[in-house]
């Protein structure tokens, strides 16, 4: 007959079956957690492109109630700096995020004379009348709108109204700064309308007056660095040597499928730009770094 001890000794594991399991259980863990960072990038991508879609279903909605799709240059009307980031956030859900005035001429300071597009809430009756124009092409949902200040802080360049004027934000919620009511924000959507008009991509020549996309667009707003580290360059602010102005914008816009002819994806309409997961503009490589576009080209 056996004893008790003898018994009790064959119930458990020894130390060096212990030590043998944790390690399977160390190189399981190390060999899936690449793959599961991979998931959750690649979940993070598909939601930027899924808001990109809806912008595209509200821009093709604006360009059938105007003609046209919203203007991305980047000054308005007096000359001021507004950029195409901002005339798109306006387009789609207005300055202060209640739709957009059809009156609007996209000007910073958010009127057109002396009538005030965008006022503050009052309960006069002429303010309900003004958001009864007010037409929303985005839903309240695919929405994240933060003012210039709000995303970058004091660092705001040369911008007027910086507490009015709205950017739409992505999704990958990078900033370190968090808007007013404690939120998290990702980096602005950048915005460039084609001109059809134009027949050219021409990277060794930006400025080129027949480029169909103007570099320019954004590039107040890309001058002002990351909000967390503005010492840090955007590269779609520069040229092929790390310098200004946008040659990198035209390699990344490039249609790879024309070559040797020199043509941007969507010659017709606009592109759109997330800075992506690592909310730097302009660059590429793995899931976590790279720029996400309304187009599927080389990222």
């Amino acid at each position: 007959m056996k004893s008790k001890s003898q018994i009790y000794a064959k119930t458990g594991f020894t130390i060096i079956e212990l030590l043998t399991i944790m390690s399977i259980i160390v190189i399981l863990v190390g060999a899936l957690l690449p793959a599961l960072n991979m998931i959750r990038w690649y979940a993070r991508y598909t939601t930027q492109k899924n808001q990109f879609r809806n912008i595209e279903t509200g821009l093709q909605t604006y360009e059938f109630d105007y003609g046209e799709y919203p203007d991305s240059g980047a000054l308005d009307t007096t000359d001021e700096p507004y950029c195409g980031a901002m005339k798109l956030a306006e387009a789609m859900a207005g300055q202060d995020g209640l739709g957009f005035n059809p009156d609007s001429k996209f000007t910073a300071d958010d009127g057109t004379g002396d009538t005030e597009l965008y006022p503050p809430f009052t309960d006069a009756p002429w303010y309900y009348e003004n958001l009864k124009k007010r037409k929303e092409y985005l839903e309240a949902k695919d929405v994240q709108l933060s003012s210039l200040t709000g995303l970058y802080g004091t660092n705001i360049g040369d911008f007027p109204f910086p507490d009015e004027v709205a950017l739409l934000s992505d999704v990958y919620k990078r900033n370190e700064l968090r808007n007013s009511k404690g939120t998290k924000l990702g980096m602005p959507i950048l915005y460039y309308r084609a001109d059809p008009a134009k027949l050219l991509h021409d990277a060794n020549y930006p400025d080129n007056p027949d480029n169909i996309y103007n570099y320019t667009d954004n590039q107040d707003l890309l001058e002002l660095g990351v909000p967390w580290s503005p010492s840090i360059v955007h590269p779609l602010y520069q040229d092929k040597y790390g310098n200004e102005p946008g040659y990198v914008f035209y390699q990344k816009t490039m249609d790879e499928s024309a070559l040797p002819i020199e043509r941007p994806y969507n010659k017709n309409s606009y592109i759109l730009i997330s800075a992506g997961g690592d909310g730097i503009f302009g660059n590429g490589g793995s899931m976590r770094t790279k720029d996400v576009y309304n187009f599927a080209g080389a990222e």
